[in-house]
């Protein structure tokens, strides 16, 4: 009788361990995919607040969107090639920006514009640097 006890209760334990692992794991994967959406979120914030800091029209934001979705494709692209080095990588994303990025900004929202926009844009990035370390 004591042992079956001991069994039954031994069995109870494992289940009971198991199912919460279950839990825990599923908790994480929650949790990456919140994370994953907030970042999209502050991303489009910080887009927005760049929007309002440069004074850029309703008319011109969706121009510049299409711009600004350019360009994270090409970064993105070079990012993943890993057949240049970092040097490369950056000299080639310099020579993106101010060979196309910038001129496309400039004809889209005009030159003070689109300088307001980058040092906006730079600022963000620069607070969200500070704000990892």
């Amino acid at each position: 009788m004591k042992h079956l006890l001991i069994t039954i209760c031994a069995v109870c334990f494992s289940f009971t361990a198991a199912v919460a692992q279950d839990n825990a794991t599923s908790e994480k994967k929650a949790t990456t995919e919140t994370k994953k959406l907030s970042s999209s979120e502050k991303k489009e914030a910080d887009l927005l607040e760049a929007f309002k800091t440069a004074g850029i029209t309703a008319e011109e934001q969706v121009k510049v969107r299409v711009i600004v979705d350019e360009s994270t494709a090409f970064y993105k692209a070079l990012k993943a090639d890993a057949s240049l080095s970092e040097e490369d990588k950056k000299a080639k994303s310099k020579e993106y920006s101010n060979d196309v990025r910038n001129p496309k900004l400039n004809e889209v929202i005009g030159e003070a514009k689109s300088k307001a926009f980058r040092e906006a844009q730079k600022a963000q990035k620069e607070a969200a640097a500070a704000a990892k370390q």
